[in-house]
C-alpha cells in the first residue's frame, strides 16, 4: 500500500476508500483521447482491474492529444487497446490490464457482463453511447458519460434506476457529429481536465457518492458549470423499459471528418492468407498482431482482424466500395 500513501491521506479516501478501488473493476469503452488519460490516471491510482476497448490502430495525429501512445506505435499501427495495455502494465504491475480490439457491441461485452463494477465513456460518436446507455441500463451498471470538442467537455455520471439516463438528457440523439474533434478540432489540455474529471466522478461513485449532476467545462474561458438533471418520469429507456435501437450494421458507413469509408466482414480476417492474395497480386503490406495495413490504386486499407475494414482517401461510398469489392466479396 506504500505505493498509494499519498492518495490515502486524502481524508475523503483513506485506506478503506483505497481498497475499494483495488478491488474495482472498471470497463473502459474507447482508448483514444479521453480514454488514454482516464486509464492512466486509474491505473496509477490503483483502480484493480482495467478492461480496455478499442477498435482503432494509432496515428500519427492521435500523439497530439492521447497519452500512452509513441511515434513507434504510430509508425507500425499498432492496436490502440492492445499498445495501451502495454504501457499501462508498465506504469502498474499490480494491477490487472485486459483489452479488446473490437467494436463495443452486445456480443463483445457479452464476457463482461455482470463482471463489472462501473463503465466510463471514452468515445467519440454518440451511436456508441446510446448503446452504453441501454447496455449499463440492462447490467444495472453505473457509467460516466463524457465528451468534448473544441474547448467545450461535458461529464454526467449516470446510475441505473437513480439518475437521469443519457436518453433523459438527449431524447432525440444527434444525427451528425457537428461538434466531432475531427470537424472542428481539439484543445489537447482540455483532454487531462476532463479524464481527471471523469475519474474523480468515478472515485466518488465507488464510495458511495450517489448524487449525479451535469457538468461543462470551457477551457479557453476558463469557466466551469454544474447543472442538476431530474430523470424523465416518462422516459421511454429508463423508466418505461423499452429497448433503444442499437442494432449494429453491416452497411458501409463513411467516418465523420475522415475521408474513410467503413466495411463490416461478416468473419474474422485470416491475416496469412490475406497476405498471399496480396502478394500474387505483387502489392506490399504491413501487418502486426491486430491490423494489416496497403496500398492499392492510391487508396490505402486498413484490415482488422476482426472483420473491420476502412478504405481510406474517399468519401464516395460507390468509389470506396468499388476498392473494397475488389478484395473481398462481402457488404
Amino acid at each position: 500500500m506504500e505505493r498509494y500513501d499519498r492518495q490515502m491521506r486524502v481524508a475523503q479516501i483513506g485506506k478503506p476508500g483505497q481498497e475499494v478501488l483495488q478491488a474495482s473493476t472498471i470497463l473502459i469503452i474507447g482508448v483514444g483521447a479521453i480514454g488514454t488519460y482516464a486509464a492512466e490516471i486509474a491505473a496509477r491510482m490503483g483502480f484493480g482491474r482495467l478492461i480496455l476497448v478499442d477498435r482503432d490502430f494509432v496515428e500519427l495525429s492521435n500523439l497530439q492529444r492521447q497519452t500512452l501512445f509513441t511515434e513507434e506505435d504510430a509508425a507500425r499501427k499498432e492496436a490502440k487497446a492492445w499498445a495501451a495495455a502495454k504501457a499501462l502494465r508498465a506504469i502498474n504491475q499490480d494491477i490487472q490490464i485486459d483489452f479488446l480490439v473490437d467494436d463495443a457491441n452486445v456480443q463483445s461485452l457479452l464476457p463482461y457482463a455482470g463482471n463489472v463494477d462501473a463503465v466510463l465513456d471514452c468515445t467519440d460518436n454518440f451511436a456508441t453511447r446510446r448503446f452504453l446507455n441501454q447496455w449499463c441500463l440492462e447490467q444495472r451498471v453505473p457509467w460516466i458519460f463524457a465528451s468534448c470538442a473544441g474547448t467545450f467537455a461535458n461529464v454526467m455520471p449516470i446510475i441505473p434506476g437513480e439518475t437521469a439516463c443519457l436518453h433523459c438528457l438527449m431524447e432525440k440523439m444527434p444525427l451528425f457529429n457537428e461538434t466531432s474533434c475531427d470537424i472542428i478540432g481539439v484543445h489537447g489540455a482540455l483532454i487531462p481536465m476532463l479524464a481527471g474529471l471523469q475519474v474523480s466522478l468515478l472515485t466518488k461513485l465507488l464510495l458511495g457518492e450517489r448524487r449525479a449532476k451535469y457538468y461543462q467545462l470551457d477551457n479557453w474561458e476558463m469557466t466551469f458549470q454544474a447543472f442538476g438533471v431530474t430523470r424523465n418520469p416518462d422516459c421511454s429507456v429508463c423508466v418505461r423499459g423499452e429497448t433503444a435501437e442499437v442494432a449494429y450494421s453491416k452497411q458501409p458507413v463513411l467516418l465523420c471528418g475522415r475521408d474513410t469509408v467503413q466495411f463490416q466482414i461478416g468473419s474474422t480476417v485470416d491475416f496469412d492468407a490475406f497476405r498471399t492474395v496480396l502478394q500474387n497480386q505483387d502489392i506490399a503490406c504491413q501487418a502486426n498482431r491486430f491490423v494489416l495495413t496497403f496500398t492499392f490504386q492510391d487508396y490505402d486499407f486498413t484490415v482488422f482482424q476482426n472483420g473491420r475494414v476502412l478504405v481510406h482517401g474517399t468519401a464516395d461510398l460507390i468509389v470506396a466500395k468499388k476498392q473494397y469489392q475488389h478484395f473481398f466479396n462481402e457488404i
